[in-house]
């Protein structure tokens, strides 16, 4: 368990302050960092309205209005967080519900949905049985190293707003931006785009 709780750690890290990660940003090319060693880096060194990607050099247009609070939350590298927070403190009473913001020590986790369930939201869950019909939902008490281990290796979810249970699975060349099915069909009709693993 210890090995899990230090591969953790490494899927946390910002690549900019070798920290854990401080409000996860992510950028279009996919890369996370904490939201103010982005704006930090962003601003020290953009030119003609873009910055390189501290990890992978590629243009990065600025936010809009320069706000650097307003790119997409990585809500992956949140929930991760939240597991990493559940890890160290061996209680979970860190844990913060992901739809109603309680926090609970009797939290459970949805793995189709991404999301952390305090008791209430649980059960509204499972009284919406037809819509969450085959949902993996267990207590994070009772999580064995299996479970971190498949959340580690969950692929990210689109950052577009209605968007967010779909899966990026594609790139879209003329906007140099990771899209899910969803995005195509809506916002890069016509556009070029290619598998991610491409």
């Amino acid at each position: 368990m210890e090995s899990l709780l230090k591969d953790l750690k490494k899927h946390l890290e910002c690549s900019i302050c070798l920290d854990t990660y401080n409000q996860p940003k992510t950028i279009s090319c996919l890369h996370t960092f904490c939201c103010q060693c982005l704006e930090n880096h962003a601003r020290a060194s953009h030119r003609q309205g873009k910055f390189r990607c501290p990890e992978r050099q590629a243009q990065i247009d600025l936010p809009e209005r320069n706000r650097f609070d307003s790119l997409p939350t990585s809500l992956f590298h949140n929930s991760l967080l939240s597991l990493l927070a559940v890890r160290q403190s061996g209680d979970g009473s860190s844990i913060t519900c992901g739809n109603c913001n309680k926090t609970s020590s009797d939290v459970h986790y949805c793995f189709d949905c991404a999301r952390f369930l305090c008791t209430d939201c649980l059960s509204a869950h499972e009284v919406m049985r037809a819509a969450f019909e085959g949902h993996k939902v267990m207590p994070i008490k009772e999580f064995q190293t299996q479970d971190y281990e498949a959340l580690l290796k969950r692929q990210p979810f689109c950052s577009q707003q209605y968007h967010q249970r779909e899966i990026t699975r594609f790139f879209c060349l003329p906007c140099q931006s990771c899209v899910c099915h969803a995005c195509i069909v809506t916002d890069h009709q016509n556009h070029k785009v290619i598998l991610l693993d491409k």
